[in-house]
């Protein structure tokens, strides 16, 4: 036993004797029985959840450094574990990408010499296949762009790429589809709409698009032949005037 060790177990039974340290003693006991490994908070992995929003702070990364759009505990994790990275190359490409493949969004960063564009000037288009996206979560995403990216660059344009598929054709006796976008700014210079052929006996169709100010140029929609004893479709587009 080391003499440290020795000391550790000594101690409190010498001090228990001495009627003026039994408390001290009894203290000493309770010290060597606790759990610490509730102090360990930089392992990451390991720390209590409750721990991460005073981790965020500390790393600088809560708020629009990547926070608000961290989808659950594993992503404010890996977004806490890879701070002093992103901060080492805040305002390069590089910090961008990371920052946006930690909290699982899948973006293409285009700048200006491999477009021709103004120069100084990046595109961001992310693909949205895997989570959806509010107006807030939008608001969101572009702070946060703007925290990583250099302060001579301009973010030109923020495009968002959905992909919705579904198994065609589609044979049934009635059939009920509606469908609903919005369209908010920043967006590709057109749009296109493909719906393939439907065999029924009744069906019933709805959507509804809203276009924002600064969007699209075209809005193209093509529908093939629909065969049917009844077909119902109601269509609305909703185009607000220029800001």
């Amino acid at each position: 036993m080391s003499a440290v060790a020795a000391s550790k177990g000594t101690a409190p039974n010498i001090l228990a004797k001495d009627e003026r340290f039994g408390h001290l003693a009894q203290l000493t006991t309770r010290l060597g029985d606790a759990d610490l490994s509730t102090l360990l908070v930089y392992l990451v992995d390991q720390v209590d959840a409750g721990w991460l929003p005073a981790l965020a702070e500390q790393f600088h990364v809560a708020g629009d450094e990547g926070w608000r759009l961290s989808q659950g505990e594993r992503q404010r994790r890996e977004l806490i574990k890879q701070s002093i990275h992103l901060h080492r190359s805040k305002g390069t490409r590089w910090s961008l990408q990371q920052v946006l493949a930690t909290l699982a969004l899948s973006g293409q960063i285009s700048e200006w010499f491999e477009y021709a564009g103004k120069p100084y000037h990046f595109k961001i288009q992310i693909d949205l296949a895997a989570r959806g996206i509010d107006a807030a979560t939008l608001a969101a995403l572009e702070a946060m762009i703007n925290e990583y990216k250099n302060a001579r660059s301009v973010l030109e344009r923020l495009a968002l790429v959905l992909s919705n598929r579904s198994a065609v054709p589609v044979l049934a006796l009635a059939t009920q589809a509606g469908e609903l976008a919005t369209v908010y700014p920043f967006q590709p210079e057109s749009l296109a709409q493909r719906a393939s052929l439907s065999v029924a006996l009744a069906l019933d169709g709805v959507e509804t698009a809203t276009v924002y100010p600064f969007q699209t140029t075209a809005l193209r929609q093509q529908a093939p032949v629909t065969l049917g004893l009844a077909h119902v479709s109601v269509e609305t587009v909703t185009l607000y005037p220029a800001a």
